[in-house]
């Protein structure tokens, strides 16, 4: 089932930039706005999993592994907001 794509995107490239992207969708055996679309998706992909990484100086990963080995403490206020009714419920 095809998705309706009812929003726009419009962009301005030099003649270069253009005539590149042209070969490259040509090349790919897409058209211009299906190659486009298609770079610029993976290309947004891998720039929000890059965020998804933690990079942490050894110190600080040292600190981090203790902290998960430790056992959490559930304190009275934490006991409360457990037992709360979260006011959604899931849907498999």
């Amino acid at each position: 089932m095809a998705s309706v794509k009812d929003g726009r995107l419009q962009i301005r490239v030099d003649p270069d930039q253009k005539r590149l992207l042209e070969r490259a969708a040509a090349a790919s055996h897409q058209s211009l706005s299906a190659f486009v679309v298609h770079a610029a998706a993976m290309y947004a992909e891998d720039a929000l999993a890059q965020r998804s990484v933690i990079r942490l100086s050894r110190d600080a990963a040292g600190a981090f592994s203790e902290a998960l080995e430790r056992p959490g403490e559930v304190n009275e206020r934490l006991a409360r907001a457990l037992a709360r009714n979260p006011g959604f419920r899931w849907v498999d």
